[in-house]
């Protein structure tokens, strides 16, 4: 039973304030008891370890009703209650990363992003500076691609996100493969390109060559960006030619990036796929897997305003599938490629969920972290002409920004 008469007010009062239904009034009973039993699912209760009520201040509204009607049944089946205890997740509904929860957080992930748009926009020139691997081995045949050492320089350097692979499925290397990825927030640029150990060019509007010149100018001349524009209606075989020349004209990656829901989605659910790229794969006859990972809108985001360091994000491969086996047959391939995209979906949040709630105790058995291998090039003219351009257009932008500081400080004093 509860020690004393007061500590039993304490909770009983706590409970009163909770049990508003958003309308002014009390809820029934009925009601109630059905809420409890859906919460009775979640939450394990055993008659060891910890008093109840020391754990009171740090419980939600909703666990302390259900921990409050967990004893008052005890005590009227005339049982000793003795000392009650409540499995709770390690961290409850928490923000992802270094970035903490509440309104707290949303001003710290807010600065964060602040702090992280300026490296952002200077990240290719940065990557080719401290990056590694390193791109100066002149005297090597190959060495590492640029798209391999920028994504990796966000994703891991500057980003320190944590990759975890769900499942037993690796990239698939073999031939041209079209690489369908969840569409989250600005960080999927690094991330997939991370993800598809730099062999992939990537799809993006030319919104983000306005945004980022410093960045999207350079990765275009290399073929790591295709920039398009949304065309009218009826002018997709248009696009779909542009993507043919670029991909002879870049031999060097094997596969493309594609957001197949269309629109950025930071919800917990899949939006339908759409068929415009999708068609134009199966048309080409190239491979498909579908690449989801987890949480990417933690990590860098516009729409949610906010970044954070130090995520761990799941991430799972499909199976690959092979659009010559659907030959004459447009809606049989987009059903498979529907049905793993959902399988893959599904597969990767839930191990997301799990994390969430029990930790490193969440991980299953097939999960395990996860580094993608080096992609090694053999540099053209142009990309030697683009890594000692883009550094020497950074230490130019270094010395106007150090000149008009010092000139700017010498009239102040």
């Amino acid at each position: 039973m509860w020690r004393d008469r007061e500590s039993c007010g304490v909770a009983k009062r706590h409970l009163a304030r909770t049990r508003s239904d958003g309308r002014g009034q009390t809820t029934r009973r009925g009601s109630r008891r059905r809420r409890l039993k859906k919460l009775a699912k979640n939450f394990s209760i055993d008659k060891m370890h910890h008093d109840l009520l020391s754990a009171l201040p740090t419980l939600t509204p909703r666990h302390a009703r259900f921990a409050f009607r967990a004893t008052r049944r005890e005590r009227t089946r005339d049982r000793p209650l003795g000392r009650v205890s409540i499995n709770l997740p390690k961290h409850p509904r928490a923000m992802r990363g270094t970035t903490p929860d509440g309104f707290v957080g949303k001003i710290v992930g807010f600065l964060t992003l602040l702090a992280v748009l300026p490296l952002f926009s200077l990240s290719l020139p940065l990557s080719f500076v401290f990056g590694r691997p390193s791109v100066w081995g002149f005297r090597d045949k190959y060495r590492p691609s640029f798209s391999f050492t920028w994504s990796k320089f966000m994703t891991s350097t500057v980003m320190g996100c944590n990759l975890t692979l769900v499942g037993n499925r690796g990239l698939h290397k073999d031939g041209k493969c079209v690489y369908l990825c969840n569409h989250r927030a600005w960080a999927d640029f690094f991330i997939d390109v991370y993800l598809t150990e730099g062999r992939a060019f990537i799809l993006s509007r030319y919104l983000v060559v306005y945004v980022f010149p410093l960045f999207a100018l350079p990765a275009m001349a290399v073929g790591a960006v295709f920039a398009f524009k949304r065309n009218k209606p009826g002018a997709h075989e248009a696009l779909n030619a542009q993507l043919d020349t670029h991909r002879e004209t870049h031999g060097d990656f094997s596969g493309l990036i594609v957001y197949p829901e269309g629109t950025r989605n930071i919800k917990p659910r899949a939006l339908p796929l759409k068929r415009g790229l999708i068609k134009y794969t199966w048309s080409r006859q190239l491979d498909v897997q579908i690449i989801v990972a987890a949480s990417k809108e933690h990590v860098l985001s516009q729409k949610r305003y906010s970044a954070s360091f130090g995520v761990t994000i799941p991430v799972g491969y499909s199976e690959v599938i092979e659009s010559r086996k659907f030959v004459n047959d447009f809606e049989g391939f987009f059903k498979k490629v529907t049905t793993t995209w959902d399988d893959t979906w599904d597969l990767v949040y839930d191990a997301r969920d799990k994390m969430d709630t029990n930790g490193e105790n969440g991980k299953t058995d097939t999960s395990k972290a996860y580094r993608p291998k080096t992609q090694l090039v053999e540099y053209s003219g142009k990309q030697v002409a683009v890594l000692l351009g883009s550094v020497g257009a950074l230490l130019l932008l270094i010395v106007l920004v150090v000149a008009t500081s010092a000139a700017a400080l010498r009239g102040i004093l």
